[in-house]
């Protein structure tokens, strides 16, 4: 079966590039073909193609994506919509207009493969695997000024969460990126060790093991600003074979 052809409708840039991002593993079973900043750009591009999905932002300037939805039930009653929100509230009038599924930012790739599984199942495709989603990865996707930059692992030196921000630190400075620790930890290659539950560092960038207290220790690195990563009590051990420490 034909990937099912999808229109992104978001207004803010960086929004609409994650999703692509998290998309991007299940090009078999998704096509993008169509991306609008408003409801009118939605409007004009669903004149013009035939979508089977929409992913759709609840809240935009002017018309909004519930309005759109609404609209979209009567002149295009084929079309799955799918909603995207950083509000939970909406989702009991998102499933009034029998939107497939609603995403709460931030997005998860977890999420997104529930969502294309229910697509593709009501299309009645079996292409729900993601091609490489649980790959190896060779970057990490990081943000900087509404773009996205792709950092080599090779380069990254260490990677620690911030409040709600996880940051990618190489040896010149830190970026955002939308991935979460555990799913960095699961998919870095060999070379990286989770040393804390806020940080995960490359043990080739290591330049000293300190002991700290209470049975901590910190790892100095080798980057610009000469950072520490903190190794909680129950890494420990785990430091100690790696580097070979009695």
């Amino acid at each position: 079966m034909l990937p099912l052809k999808t229109l992104i409708v978001e207004d803010e840039a960086p929004a609409r590039m994650e999703l692509r991002y998290l998309l991007a593993p299940y090009e078999d079973a998704i096509q993008i073909v169509g991306e609008a900043a408003s409801a009118p750009e939605a409007r004009a591009l669903i004149g013009a193609i035939d979508y089977d999905v929409v992913f759709l932002d609840v809240s935009m300037p002017g018309v909004s994506g519930m309005e759109l939805a609404a609209e979209l039930k009567e002149t295009r009653p084929g079309v799955k919509i799918v909603f995207v929100s950083a509000y939970e509230e909406y989702a009991i009038d998102a499933f009034r207009v029998q939107a497939v599924d609603y995403l709460a930012k931030p997005v998860s790739s977890a999420r997104i493969e529930e969502t294309v599984r229910r697509l593709t199942a009501q299309a009645g495709t079996n292409a729900t695997a993601p091609s490489g989603a649980d790959a190896e990865l060779e970057w990490v996707p990081c943000d900087q000024n509404g773009h996205t930059v792709p950092v080599p692992v090779e380069e990254i030196v260490y990677i620690v969460a911030e409040q709600d921000t996880i940051f990618v630190a190489t040896r010149d400075g830190r970026l955002a990126t939308r991935f979460t620790l555990g799913e960095l930890e699961n998919r870095l290659p060999e070379g990286f060790i989770r040393t804390h539950r806020s940080f995960i560092a490359q043990t080739r960038y290591v330049k000293e093991i300190m002991p700290y207290f209470n049975g901590t220790y910190l790892l100095k690195m080798k980057d610009k600003a000469g950072s520490e990563v903190l190794v909680s009590r129950s890494n420990v051990r785990r430091i100690k074979e790696v580097f070979h420490l009695t």
